[in-house]
């Protein structure tokens, strides 16, 4: 089970694997090779963002953040390769004081577990 939670269900600036109804839900990124490479393409991804820092790595967990280019606002996104399943979860929640992202967050996580789709095959 990954290290992070659900988004709340009424979030309008959360998008999570973890959740499986309304605006928060993502699928989880399959892959079928080891989980050691699952998490170099997680950093290689992460790397080919713009204003992107990997503030933690432990083993098949990463904790990133995504800072936006006009307000500099510091977007957190968790995620975590279960070797079980054979998937890569991930919570990405846009910064705390904000009630909407304006879909901001969503876009750019749509766009990342495309590239990790490419990535892994």
């Amino acid at each position: 089970m990954p290290r992070f939670d659900a988004c709340p269900a009424d979030s309008q600036k959360c998008v999570s694997t973890l959740n499986d109804t309304g605006y928060p839900a993502f699928d989880p990124v399959p892959f079928t090779c080891s989980a050691e490479d699952a998490v170099a393409a997680i950093t290689a991804v992460v790397g080919n963002h713009p204003r992107t820092e990997i503030v933690t790595e432990d083993g098949n967990y990463l904790k990133t953040t995504f800072t936006t280019l006009v307000f500099r606002f510091t977007d957190t996104v968790q995620f975590e390769v279960d070797p079980d399943e054979q998937v890569i979860h991930f919570r990405s929640d846009s910064v705390s004081y904000a009630g909407s992202d304006l879909g901001k967050n969503r876009k750019r996580m749509t766009k990342v577990t495309e590239m990790l789709r490419e990535r892994l095959g």
